[in-house]
């Protein structure tokens, strides 16, 4: 069943579709959960991605990229915005040889932020790169802030984002 609800997913995303399922929590309480593609992009609006710097979407990329798409820059600086109204969020990435560092801030405008490393000796597509501790709900933003620094086995400086889920109550 995981398999075709997962299939209607990424149709429904690929078509622009917002999507929201529905999981039971280990307590029995029922959240929605909402996808939301790297390609989903808008100024300060709910649920969309606004990426601020030299950031390049990648397209045609079917190894388990939602889509087969995901948006990346090696710019130090460059920022991703991403709004959501919610209880939790989780951003999915891709990792790699060529991956970089960034630092994700939540409901915070500060450049600093965690650090989160998108270096992997082996490609990971719609790999977790961050999963947020349960929030208030409400409108939240992580900010996705690229370092321009890398692993000392690393061979070059990606920040590649493939999406986020938003978790919401029912």
């Amino acid at each position: 069943m995981r398999c075709i609800s997962s299939r209607l997913i990424s149709f429904a995303v690929a078509a622009g579709i917002a999507v929201t399922a529905g999981i039971a929590s280990a307590a029995g309480a029922a959240s929605h959960i909402t996808v939301i593609d790297d390609a989903a992009t808008g100024k300060a609006l709910l649920g969309r991605f606004d990426y601020v710097g030299s950031w390049q979407h990648v397209h045609g990329k079917h190894d388990g990229r939602t889509n087969g798409t995901s948006t990346r820059s090696t710019h130090t600086g460059d920022v991703a915005i991403l709004r959501f109204s919610g209880t939790r969020v989780r951003i999915y990435g891709v990792r790699g040889r060529s991956g970089g560092r960034a630092g994700i801030a939540l409901d915070e405008t500060s450049t600093g932020g965690r650090p989160v490393d998108f270096f992997a000796l082996r490609t990971q597509t719609h790999a977790l790169i961050y999963e947020s501790p349960v929030l208030s709900n409400g409108v939240h933003t992580v900010s996705i802030v690229v370092w321009g620094t890398r692993d000392e086995r690393g061979h070059y400086y990606y920040v590649n984002i493939d999406g986020a889920e938003v978790e919401s109550p029912p």
